[in-house]
């Protein structure tokens, strides 16, 4: 199989456009549910128009399956909009923690799709880079892992200090494939790796996947 190689902004659009699909997809969902209600709305109107009395409660369930169609639309518009703000972010000081939530929020329907349960752990280390291309290269990681799964699965998100770095670590469950994920991902992601000024590393005995990144970036 021929892999991708490309440079920082090429991987950046395919992440972008990987994303928005994604997202759009989710949106269109909750549309379709609103749409559906919507229509059950008409025909409950008809039929009292036609005598049959109105069932309050019946309202108050259609009501209440717009409502919250809606406000998941407006969950997932809300993370399209941070994300299309982020590819054009400079380099900044992060919590790392904000860009492990994020981007397992973005994968999540992926993630759903191919039976992966993805968790953060608790952290608070400050990062300075550009937080769009570390979701970037984790992305890559989660990418490849859901391109072997075999459903019910689990990868943890964390980080640690180390002197002047962070330690980003992907920990997933025995029997995966890290070694050939590490491989891919050093691949297809140098170009990233290389932006951040970034190390990666895999620990097959722990089945852990690490991202070293200096704690200050240097321009």
């Amino acid at each position: 199989m021929i892999r991708f190689q490309g440079t920082a902004n090429t991987l950046g659009l395919l992440f972008c456009g990987t994303m928005t699909a994604s997202m759009s997809h989710e949106i269109k969902n909750a549309l379709a549910i609103v749409n559906e209600n919507a229509g059950l709305l008409d025909d409950l109107i008809l039929l009292s128009e036609k005598g049959r009395p109105l069932n309050p409660e019946r309202l108050k369930t259609l009501a209440g399956d717009i409502r919250r169609q809606v406000q998941r639309a407006d969950s997932i518009v809300g993370r399209l909009n941070r994300f299309a703000h982020s590819a054009g972010q400079p380099v900044t000081t992060t919590d790392i923690k904000e860009i492990l939530e994020f981007t397992a929020a973005l994968a999540a329907r992926m993630a759903a799709m191919k039976g992966v349960t993805i968790t953060v752990a608790d952290t608070t280390i400050l990062l300075q880079a550009r937080p769009f291309i570390v979701e970037n290269l984790l992305w890559l990681c989660l990418k490849h892992l859901f391109a072997m799964s075999t459903g019910n699965q689990t990868v943890q998100l964390g980080a640690e200090s180390a002197d002047s770095h962070v330690v980003i670590g992907i920990q997933f469950d025995e029997g995966v494939a890290v070694e050939e994920i590490g491989k891919l991902v050093t691949q297809e992601g140098q170009p990233l790796i290389v932006a951040l000024q970034a190390d990666v590393s895999v620990d097959a005995h722990r089945h852990l996947i690490q991202l070293t990144l200096p704690k200050k970036f240097e321009e």
